[in-house]
């Protein structure tokens, strides 16, 4: 009889487990997404310098296709701020017909002083418009500022206190790329503003990790 009872606590206890690993948040978030007419290998990368891959040898976009093995278009416009992140979006989402959205601003927002709080409902409006068109969203959190850009880095506090909430609350997925990166300045080219070859392969392997 305690043999019987042990074994029946070894069951139940197994099916627990596999119940918890179900519930832990690791499930792809294409399972039963209706893509529509959208591609769903296809990804578009929308950003400013960072997406772009400015003063580095490669860029985030081309290192995730190759985590991934898909197609990562990069549509990074150095100087970029979020209301043309905004018509970028509208832009690609029409044309490419993305399964997924890689979004990336608020940095040069940052520097030139924009309001901060229109930053945040600027990348809601991107958000939302890549649900209506039935593409996966996924933001990340602006990157830390370092040496002579570390006088903006409260400024990408800001925007990340608050877009942090706010995608979660519109159902995008988030890659917190300001968390990846800490304070390693060690990812970061002399200016503190724009990501070595080694922080853009930290951007791609985050937002991966999101995916």
């Amino acid at each position: 009889m305690k043999i019987r009872n042990f074994i029946q606590f070894l069951i139940v206890s197994g099916m627990a487990v596999m119940l918890s690993g179900c519930e832990s948040g690791d499930s792809n978030p294409a399972d039963g997404h209706d893509f529509g007419d959208n591609d769903p290998n296809l990804y578009a990368a929308i950003g400013d310098s960072i997406t772009y891959g400015w003063g580095a040898t490669t860029t985030y976009p081309s290192i995730l296709s190759s985590i991934l093995g898909k197609t990562v278009i990069n549509k990074g416009v150095p100087g970029a701020e979020s209301p043309e992140g905004v018509s970028m979006a509208r832009t690609v989402l029409a044309n490419n017909k993305p399964g997924y959205l890689l979004i990336l601003y608020g940095a040069n927002d940052a520097i030139t002083g924009y309001n901060l709080d229109q930053t945040v409902e600027n990348l809601r409006a991107i958000i939302q418009a890549a649900k209506a068109n039935k593409t996966i969203p996924i933001i990340g959190t602006v990157t830390p500022m370092y040496t002579e850009h570390i006088i903006f880095d409260g400024g990408t506090d800001y925007i990340n206190e608050r877009l942090i909430p706010m995608a979660k609350a519109e159902g995008a997925i988030v890659a917190d790329l300001h968390a990846a990166f800490g304070t390693n300045v060690q990812y970061m080219q002399g200016d503190g503003l724009h990501p070595n070859d080694e922080g853009l392969r930290i951007i791609a392997n985050t937002f991966a990790d999101a995916l």
